[in-house]
């Protein structure tokens, strides 16, 4: 084979191979935590760069408009509509550049089949009357649509689910709540048994952090990685703020714990301290109405079958304004005592008999309730 032949033959295979590569990436890309109750989680989204044409897009699954009709409502319903979006990437960035967090993002090794399939998927979900979605934290947010969009679109790509963590949904997102005291209590007291399921390993890509890894594990065929490279767009050290103990709801809840006893053992009557019980009891309806109100009228699945409201009891609070001095009062006490020890009992490390975690402050709002209970029993006997 002379010189001009193997030339050719090299122009030629030259050719054929750029008119084979793929000028399109496609990446995902995972934003860190934010200090926004909103943002704490994360946050995923998608990258289309087309180096030919020079566009380059990112698609956001995260977004919703403050200025939808009744958004408390919705909100609070979990009937909010959530909306997939598009900003050029430089936008994109400097919105998380301003705020300090970091942005990690990961190419998918796809082939020019693939990576058509996930352009017409999302171009399909841009159209208006695909756009919005109904949100739901565990099974339906900007994460798990990336998910789903790596499993309709890449046929070949296997999730390693030997790295799944074993985690519960609450347990995964304590990791992110744990800076935020009172965020953390209040989530626990909110959501109910469903947050208590192990995850699988693609369910607990929920969150962004979790789907990172997933992606990073994944192969497609012949044992290629699903990821093909990765990168830390920017760069910021995570500053997580502490909160000082005596403003976390342990201090003080401790102190009305002490309170509590102390007014147990006060022989002296004063008129301010049926007004002070009165507070407790008003401050358990509203729990007691909330919980119950997300179990039974909203679409938030986290948050059905709450076994808070053992401790939460509407026995106690018509016990207290019904049923105190009544015949049946004995009776009710007594449940409420039941359900008040019981809730105790499960908030126990490793003595959990209830199929859902109970946060530690439960143990000190059921001690207050019990000795407030047996403080008033005693008072009305006399």
């Amino acid at each position: 084979m002379n010189r001009k032949t193997i030339l050719t033959f090299l122009i030629f295979w030259s050719f054929w191979c750029q008119s084979q590569s793929n000028p399109i990436e496609i990446s995902i890309l995972t934003c860190a935590p934010g200090q926004d109750i909103y943002s704490i989680y994360g946050h995923n989204a998608i990258r289309i760069l087309d180096k030919n044409t020079g566009s380059d897009m990112v698609y956001n699954y995260g977004t919703f408009d403050f200025k939808t009709k009744g958004f408390a409502i919705k909100f609070m319903l979990g009937k909010l509509p959530y909306t997939l979006d598009v900003a050029p990437y430089d936008r994109f960035l400097m919105e998380y550049d301003y705020f300090q967090r970091a942005v990690n993002e990961q190419v998918l090794h796809l082939d020019s089949t693939q990576t058509q399939s996930v352009i017409s998927y999302l171009a399909k979900n841009m159209q208006p009357e695909n756009r919005t979605y109904k949100y739901d934290f565990f099974m339906d947010n900007c994460a798990t649509r990336l998910r789903d969009i790596i499993d309709k679109n890449i046929a070949n790509n296997t999730w390693d689910t030997t790295q799944a963590s074993g985690k519960t949904f609450r347990q995964i997102i304590k990791e992110y709540q744990k800076p935020m005291p009172w965020l953390d209590f209040g989530v626990d007291l909110i959501i109910g048994a469903p947050a208590d399921e192990v995850t699988t390993l693609q369910e607990e890509t929920f969150i962004p952090d979790y789907l990172l890894q997933a992606i990073q594990n994944a192969k497609v065929d012949s044992g290629q990685k699903l990821e093909k490279e990765r990168y830390n767009v920017l760069n910021f050290e995570n500053k997580i703020p502490q909160t000082p103990f005596l403003f976390t709801p342990y201090a003080l809840f401790s102190f009305l714990l002490l309170f509590e006893i102390w007014l147990f053992f006060k022989r002296e009557t004063y008129t301010w301290i049926p007004k002070y019980d009165r507070i407790w009891i008003y401050v358990l309806s509203f729990c007691s109405l909330l919980m119950l109100f997300m179990w039974l009228c909203t679409d938030h699945i986290p948050t059905k079958y709450n076994w808070n409201i053992l401790w939460a009891n509407p026995l106690i609070i018509f016990w207290y304004f019904k049923a105190q001095k009544n015949a049946s009062g004995k009776w009710i006490y007594f449940i409420s005592w039941a359900f008040l020890s019981l809730a105790l009992i499960n908030t126990i490390p490793n003595f959990q008999i209830l199929p859902q975690y109970f946060h530690p402050i439960v143990a000190i709002i059921c001690l207050i309730l019990l000795i407030k209970l047996t403080r008033i029993q005693s008072k009305n006997k006399n």
